[in-house]
């Protein structure tokens, strides 16, 4: 059977729509909950929902946290990130609902992007909210902590104490285990040797991302690297505030900076490999986030997604598979629907319209206001013809 208009040219669309900036990507956090629409019933005007939430994070062994970890709440599974723990792993949340606005957009933990990248690598996801109070908006939330080389426990929120206002919760102790060995580092050592001075500067750059206070975040992780060259987790954070404000020579200073203090810091990669993609570098990202794969084949999903789009865009389909796979098994999609995205398009071009058509579902459910959702609605309504053409023809075998 063949195409009415080539799927190949529809890839093309696809992974060609610009998007405007998304999230600081390794560092940031976000110190208010998204709101993305009306709820039916809500405070009145002017009115909010603050609900302050304190806990601590600690390691399987008692050891301390290396660095700060993230903490992130997973509702429903939609995953955002609320902020960070200090050096000893206490943190304390702000989350806000307020009257309805559109909220920040959400974006993967591993990527900046901008006018330039690709929609393939950096969605905005701007999704509705139908629930009818806090208690509802955060029934069955969970908060857990992210921290690379480290697996974590999840905390349900308790939403018995929450009401219009302000509420204090505590949530206890989040405990992270460590996973298998991998060749290449998560966090570096020259991390844990930075001196005193080294490290406030950069826990302020870091509270002032969470505050989305852009500047002050990259003065303070100047200092720190200023404070400590060889700090690679700074020059790593510091290289995503770059990204943010589309300072990419720097970023790729930064991230180079970051490779150079610790070659096995693997991060570092990732941050290349962003910008390779973002840049349209594709033997480049190809070969950075390979790298980051083999030094570490577990903690960096967004690396086997940028090492999928690249050789996908260097015609080197079954890798492009093998990767988007494996970025699939490891749960990219909840940060990167473009997997699902990008499943579907090869699998629409070598005609396994039925799969092509359950991956671009997944992409429409995840992203269904993405600036694209109308075109891939449309390509779905296309593949589902072809597929179910193909069912009728398997089915109405010809006579013999």
């Amino acid at each position: 059977m063949s195409f009415p208009h080539p799927i190949r040219v529809f890839a093309v669309l696809v992974l060609t729509v610009g998007v405007a900036p998304a999230a600081v990507g390794q560092s940031g956090g976000r110190g208010t909950a998204n709101t993305r629409s009306a709820p039916p019933m809500g405070p009145p005007a002017g009115l909010s929902w603050v609900i302050n939430v304190s806990g601590n994070a600690v390691t399987q062994d008692g050891s301390p946290l290396p660095e700060p970890a993230t903490i992130e709440r997973l509702c429903r599974g939609r995953l955002s990130r609320e902020g960070r723990t200090d050096f000893k792993g206490y943190f304390t949340l702000t989350i806000t609902f307020s009257q309805p606005r559109m909220g920040d957009p959400e974006s993967g933990v591993e990527t900046g992007s901008g006018p330039s990248l690709t929609l393939v690598d950096a969605l905005q996801l701007r999704m509705p909210q139908s629930t009818t109070s806090a208690q509802r908006l955060m029934l069955g939330c969970e908060l857990r902590a992210s921290l690379a080389g480290f697996r974590s426990s999840s905390v349900l929120i308790p939403m018995d104490e929450v009401g219009f206002g302000v509420a204090n919760v505590k949530v206890g102790t989040i405990v992270l285990e460590r996973m298998g060995e991998a060749q290449g580092t998560t966090v570096s050592t020259t991390s844990l040797n930075a001196p005193k001075d080294a490290k406030k500067a950069y826990d302020k750059g870091h509270h002032a991302i969470e505050n989305h206070k852009l500047p002050e975040a990259q003065q303070e992780l100047e200092k720190a690297v200023q404070l400590h060259p060889r700090y690679a987790a700074a020059w790593l954070d510091l290289g995503w505030v770059y990204v943010q404000q589309n300072q990419l020579d720097k970023a790729r200073h930064a991230f180079q900076e970051a490779r150079s203090a610790d070659g096995m810091f693997v991060p570092a990669y990732v941050g290349l490999a962003s910008l390779a993609v973002r840049e349209s570098r594709w033997t480049e990202a190809a070969e950075l986030s390979a790298r980051a794969t083999q030094l570490d084949g577990v903690s960096f999903p967004a690396a086997f997604y940028y090492n999928s789009l690249a050789n996908y865009r260097l015609g080197n389909l079954e890798q492009a598979e093998r990767s988007a796979r494996k970025a699939e098994t490891l749960g990219a999609q909840r940060s990167f629907p473009q997997v699902s995205l990008l499943l579907g398009v090869m699998l629409a071009n070598r005609r396994d319209y039925i799969n092509a058509a359950d991956q671009f579902r997944s992409y429409l459910k995840a992203a269904p206001t993405a600036p694209n959702a109308d075109q891939v609605r449309q390509r779905l309504a296309e593949v589902e013809k072809l597929g179910a053409a193909d069912s009728k023809a398997d089915v109405v075998a010809p006579a013999k």
